[in-house]
């Protein structure tokens, strides 16, 4: 399971170091230390998947219509953008210039853990992103 938030500089050529942590957890869990870099649909980064996590993902798309305008727009967005990664022997990824683009990530990033999946972010927009969670949560009854 993916948890905790962890920050890394990106270097010029757009290489990332997965966290430590990560890298233990995808080799732990799923035996396997690759993973499909795309874009999230519901915010302004990245979402990285386990391969094991992305055939599941695949899985449930391929069993909906294809016609589906939900299905379509899911596939132009997240699945044209899936670029599948094994990190290096420092454990770095490479992000390429789109899904940067996407998320604003210049140098700075967070990668946040989602329990199946992880996040990547520029810090200032994680920032931002974690104020309005906070104050949505402080608005909210969690029983959990």
């Amino acid at each position: 399971m993916f948890q905790g938030e962890y920050t890394n500089n990106m270097d010029d050529k757009g290489r990332v170091n997965i966290p430590a942590p990560f890298r233990d957890v995808l080799l732990k869990n799923y035996d396997d230390s690759s993973i499909v870099v795309t874009r999230d649909p519901y915010a302004s980064c990245l979402r990285a998947y386990p391969q094991r996590e992305w055939k599941r993902l695949l899985t449930k798309v391929l069993a909906r219509p294809s016609n589906d305008r939900t299905v379509i727009a899911f596939k132009r967005t997240v699945i044209s953008s899936a670029q599948e990664y094994a990190p290096d022997k420092q454990g770095r990824v490479l992000i390429p210039q789109n899904l940067r683009d996407y998320a604003n990530i210049s140098k700075g990033t967070v990668f946040a853990g989602s329990l199946d999946t992880f996040e990547i972010w520029d810090v200032s927009a994680w920032d931002a992103q974690l104020a309005s969670s906070l104050s949505l949560l402080q608005d909210m009854d969690l029983d959990f």
